[in-house]
């Protein structure tokens, strides 16, 4: 089964009905569905771009499934959820001038706004554009496809910043997996981050990628072999799984300074390497 078509096939019926409600500027389909990388435990996104604030009853009156995630008063953006078959579908509704507000902030003013790097990611992973003005969301998209210098730097000086790389050791001689799998995990995301940014891949609160081959055949400058390393760190014994992503981050570095001299790599790397030294 092509799972993203089915997708697309399911959901056009939603989009269509939410581009003709009254106040909305365009739809957008978004996430592994757009993609076109969804498999059958993937959900669907929907974007909903509003030129006033919707009510309640505008949200919900798409679908008799629609359940509200946010309360009408809420501050944007407001999600909603439903399904249809089993299939579950989130909706992301966002006014169309906090989009554009959004965009200047974090492509203009290269902040590394969390919240405004997921929106440029659905961006620019957005299709089947519809409502009374998709030129909207291409021009949002036409903003987005140039990956502004400044903001990679912001990203890296701050995610490439990976302190307390000790705690690795000593969780590991505690014998303590649990709290280990959160050091790691920490690292990585921080690692993954930082990859991105050099190679001009937007990122936010979540790592959008499925597959970790497919994600290492899109970062043109990484570190060789990543998915195969990141695997070991999870898969090894404490001690080499710690050296594998400490090797990782050391050459993510040597990335860093070939791609962005700009950044300051010395920085980076004195705070990775201080260490703690334990009393014997």
């Amino acid at each position: 089964m092509d799972h993203a078509h089915f997708r697309r096939t399911a959901v056009a019926p939603v989009l269509a009905a939410y581009a003709a409600t009254p106040g909305v500027d365009a739809v957008m389909l978004g996430g592994s569905t757009a993609r076109g990388d969804a498999d059958r435990w993937s959900d669907v996104e929907v974007g909903v771009f509003w030129a006033r604030p919707p009510t309640l009853a505008e949200r919900l009156a798409p679908a008799p499934s629609v359940r509200p995630g946010t309360p009408e008063d809420d501050d944007p953006p407001w999600y909603d959820y439903l399904e249809l078959d089993g299939l579950a579908i989130d909706v992301e509704h966002a006014l169309s001038s906090k989009v554009e507000e959004t965009l200047g902030l974090v492509l203009e003013a290269c902040i590394p706004d969390p919240d405004g790097l997921t929106l440029l990611k659905g961006l620019v992973d957005g299709s089947d554009i519809g409502g009374p003005r998709p030129e909207l969301v291409h021009m949002w998209q036409r903003r987005a496809s140039t990956y502004p210098r400044k903001l990679a730097i912001a990203i890296v000086e701050r995610d490439g910043a990976i302190d307390k790389f000790w705690r690795c050791q000593m969780l590991a001689e505690r014998d303590n997996p649990v709290l280990l799998a959160r050091e790691f995990l920490r690292v990585t995301n921080q690692l993954l981050t930082v990859l991105h940014a050099v190679n001009g891949c937007y990122t936010g609160h979540v790592l959008a990628f499925k597959r970790l081959d497919a994600m290492e055949a899109e970062l043109s400058h990484a570190p060789a072999d990543l998915a195969q390393r990141l695997r070991t760190v999870f898969a090894a014994p404490p001690p080499e799984a710690t050296e594998v992503l400490r090797q990782l981050v050391e050459a993510t570095y040597d990335v860093i300074e070939a791609e962005l001299p700009e950044a300051d790599v010395t920085r980076l790397r004195t705070r990775f390497r201080t260490t703690r030294r334990p009393i014997e």
